[in-house]
């Protein structure tokens, strides 16, 4: 299976809708945003582009939590488990720590906040974030592509 990841899309719709984009254009099959949608605005863009099964948690810039919970009622606290292919992933918008422990025997961590790509292998478990898909802190709008059956993760460059 082949599962988009985006992050810290911050409002800028031009870079979500792109990355949004990629995933139709790649057969993507399901979709992950760990955090800082922001605003039911960007949340509507997600809904109305991407139909298929998706895992959102909130981020800490996410302040209309209700607004967004309105467009996208699967909006959960992190950290939260999604189960693909058999492959366990841990879900958080904060890097793991002592306040954000990710969920055990996952495959995967996943993450975002700090808007730095981060893709490393810790005692077999995949740690990754796929960076900004904004842009706003680095300059460098990323998403990451992920195929469950042989955990090969892929960082794009979004290209607008």
């Amino acid at each position: 299976m082949l599962i988009g990841i985006i992050s810290d899309s911050h409002d800028h719709l031009t870079r979500l809708e792109w990355a949004l984009d990629r995933c139709l254009r790649e057969k993507i099959e399901g979709l992950i945003h760990p955090g800082d949608i922001i605003a039911p605005f960007a949340a509507r863009l997600v809904r109305e582009m991407w139909k298929g099964p998706r895992v959102t948690v909130f981020g800490n810039n996410d302040g209309k939590r209700r607004g967004l919970a309105s467009v996208l009622p699967e909006i959960k606290d992190g950290a939260v488990l999604c189960d693909w292919d058999g492959k366990r992933i841990s879900v958080d918008h904060y890097p793991p720590d002592a306040d954000h422990p990710p969920i055990p025997d996952c495959d995967m961590v996943l993450f975002g906040h700090t808007h730095q790509v981060l893709l490393e292998r810790r005692e077999g478990v995949i740690w990754l974030n796929p960076g900004e898909t904004c842009g706003w802190v680095t300059g460098r709008p990323t998403m990451a592509l992920l195929d469950t059956v042989s955990m090969r993760v892929e960082i794009i460059e979004i290209e607008v």
